[in-house]
């Protein structure tokens, strides 16, 4: 609500990009790599800047297999609303349990968005990973759609961030502005 209001404002015409790190988690495990979980959403998170070949020459020179790499491919390419796009993710990731609570989550949160009649779209992105790591649960970005720049906002959910300073379990969600 807080950005659609701020966009409005200002009359810009936005896009919200949706994902949650818990579904990237969830691919993760789902392509046999769990442990280079860094190193695939590095890089699934440039493949509107550097594209799909690139994105794959990236994950391999990361060391991650060339048989995870083709079984990450579907999902990179998920096309259809979100519902079509969270319904083959269900498929995707039956069988891991961080996966289908990201996802449980994501559902959540559009299905909040759906009864607010918000003016901007939000679009599940599978690919949008947010370079920062203490991001636990949900996460976004805004896109301008009128101008070609990068990210204009973002942010996310994260648990417990407050424990560097002291304040264990405390979570929370933050989101910034900026050009």
């Amino acid at each position: 609500q807080i950005i659609n209001e701020v966009f409005r404002r200002l009359q810009i015409n936005v896009l919200i990009k949706l994902n949650n790190r818990k579904i990237l988690s969830g691919i993760a495990e789902y392509i046999g790599e769990p442990d280079h979980i860094v190193d695939i959403t590095v890089a699934i998170d440039k493949l509107d800047k550097i594209g799909l070949e690139n994105v794959n020459a990236e994950l391999l020179a990361k060391g991650i297999s060339e048989v995870a790499v083709e079984k990450l491919q579907p999902i990179l390419l998920l096309k259809g609303t979100n519902a079509e796009k969270l319904a083959q993710l269900k498929q995707v990731l039956s069988t891991s349990e961080v996966g289908e609570k990201g996802i449980e989550e994501t559902e959540t949160i559009l299905n909040a968005i759906s009864e607010l009649a918000l003016p901007y779209e939000v679009e599940l992105d599978l690919t949008l990973a947010r370079g920062l790591n203490y991001y636990t649960g949900a996460i976004l970005e805004v896109k301008a759609l009128d101008v070609a720049i990068g990210s204009i906002s973002g942010g996310g959910r994260y648990d417990n961030l407050t424990g560097v300073f002291g304040m264990n379990g405390v979570s929370g969600v933050g989101i910034s502005f900026g050009a």
